[in-house]
């Protein structure tokens, strides 16, 4: 006797590989605030007064070229934090801030024996 294939199992089969690739997740989501924006660092006491550097966001988390990358990262609703190396000392400044649209600004603190502080603001290029 001839095996006929059973279409009946093929299209059971089928039918869950559709339900699978129906139930896998989207891909993610860019966050709003990816992609090149111009930091300017400003500070009264610390020992670079002023800096600009560009600021790159990927996903969420932040990075920039050169010798002094930072990580962290900015939320989908704007709030930011990441910690990147000082040039002078190389210790940690960590900076906070809220990101909307455009622009964001916010506020740096060094983790030097002498801590300084400053202020932040960035321009999506």
């Amino acid at each position: 006797m001839i095996e006929r294939p059973n279409f009946q199992r093929s299209a059971l089969g089928l039918g869950a590989l559709a339900t699978v690739c129906a139930a896998a997740p989207p891909a993610a989501a860019r966050n709003a605030f990816d992609g090149k924006w111009t930091v300017e660092n400003s500070s009264a006491n610390c020992m670079v007064k002023s800096d600009a550097w560009t600021l790159i966001v990927h996903d969420g988390s932040v990075t920039a070229a050169g010798r002094y990358p930072p990580t962290g990262g900015i939320s989908p609703t704007g709030a930011s934090k990441w910690t990147r190396a000082a040039k002078k000392d190389g210790l940690p400044v960590t900076y906070t801030g809220v990101f909307r649209g455009d622009v964001g600004s916010g506020v740096y603190v060094s983790s030097a024996a002498i801590p300084c502080n400053g202020e932040f603001r960035a321009k999506r290029q």
